[in-house]
């Protein structure tokens, strides 16, 4: 839950609350199967409480929080209510004041709860200011859940749409493939009088149904990818070979291509091949976008346990109005384009554990992808 919603605006009103009761802990915590902290400030000497923690929902003070009333324990491990909890034991609980986060709509969230290692009396002006605080914290979370609602809805949409795509490829593939090779071995048989015209219809027809016969790999590769035949690989070395290979294109262009490297940069366990594809992809879509006259920096950074690659062009960038739409199976901008290129790098990426992103730079587009390094 930490990661759907806004960290500092949850941090800044737990640092309000700690700093008006003067208690030691003051935490978030959520209500469902179990009770578990999602978000915490705790001071030197504060309860044994942690961010994350989860406990069964009987063993939890939180539970006895309704959506109408607060819940005040001044000594916890002298009142009816929680002195049988071995979990007060545990965490240090001494005192306890948990106040409803109701949401919008009239449901309960959970708590923004103040404890403290030792029993003491809350004022009813500390009660007050506690309660005004979580229905500060219930507008907050309703206001980010109306924005994150439709976001999900339409990631939803969209891996559903991939998986029908993907149950459409294998019986598409079987049933295209299969004629095809059909309809390629009798024209062969047909073009057996080798005079110059059979020959160029010939060689236009096969040239053709071999490029279907890409589409249709490339389509599976999208929604099937092939498991990655990984070994320990230098990945600036497959970046400096893919920039060799595209060299000659570039400079046909005029278009400069420059590697910069961390001077330490570990192996990573990857699939050549397949990673070359995507450098060939990302690159080859730079000179495209750029046209003529302008430069690509490749940059590969050594981050802890992740290796990142930047790819940024001087191109003219991304409209804002398709950007979304960028690497969604069949969506393309060139005129003769399929859509499947930048598709099939993210599933490559994905096969690898990694992440690949794609947005508009101060000069043009830059594409990020971040991969797990080997220990």
């Amino acid at each position: 839950m930490n990661k759907v919603f806004n960290k500092d605006a949850l941090t800044d009103i737990l640092q309000i609350a700690i700093n008006l009761i003067k208690s030691r802990t003051v935490f978030i915590g959520t209500l469902d199967d179990v009770f578990s902290i999602m978000k915490i400030v705790n001071s030197e000497g504060g309860s044994l409480l942690h961010e994350g923690l989860t406990l069964p929902i009987e063993l939890s003070i939180c539970n006895l929080v309704t959506c109408e009333e607060s819940l005040v324990i001044s000594d916890t491990k002298c009142d009816v209510r929680t002195k049988h909890l071995q979990a007060i034991y545990d965490a240090d609980v001494g005192s306890y004041l948990g106040a409803p986060i109701v949401l919008e709509n009239g449901k309960l969230f959970g708590t923004l709860c103040v404890v403290d290692p030792n029993p003491q009396t809350f004022t009813e002006q500390e009660v007050s200011s506690i309660k005004r605080l979580a229905n500060v914290l219930g507008t907050i979370i309703s206001q980010q859940q109306q924005v994150i609602i439709p976001e999900f809805e339409e990631k939803i949409q969209h891996l559903d749409k991939l998986a029908l795509v993907g149950q459409l490829a294998a019986g598409l593939a079987h049933e295209i493939r299969n004629p095809m090779q059909s309809v390629k071995g009798f024209i062969q048989f047909l073009f057996e009088e080798h005079n110059q015209t059979s020959s160029h219809i010939k060689d236009l027809v096969l040239t053709e149904l071999n490029r279907m016969n890409e589409l249709i790999s490339d389509f599976l590769l999208v929604t099937q990818p092939t498991a990655p035949k990984k070994s320990l690989t230098s990945i600036t070395d497959v970046m400096q070979a893919t920039i060799g290979v595209l060299q000659s294109e570039a400079n046909l262009h005029n278009i400069s291509i420059c590697l910069e490297t961390d001077d330490y940069v570990p192996k990573l366990w990857l699939d050549a091949s397949q990673i070359k594809q995507v450098f060939l992809n990302i690159i080859k879509n730079a000179i495209e976008a750029i046209g003529h006259n302008g430069k690509i920096a490749v940059y590969v950074q050594n981050k802890e346990d992740t290796v990142c690659l930047f790819i940024k062009d001087s191109g003219p960038g991304i409209p804002l109005s398709i950007i979304n739409k960028i690497g969604d199976p069949f969506f393309s901008t060139k005129d003769e384009g399929v859509g499947l290129g930048l598709s099939i790098c993210q599933s490559i990426i994905k096969e690898h554990q990694g992440f690949m992103s794609i947005a508009n730079d101060y000069e043009g587009t830059v594409v990020s992808i971040q991969l797990p390094a080997t220990s």
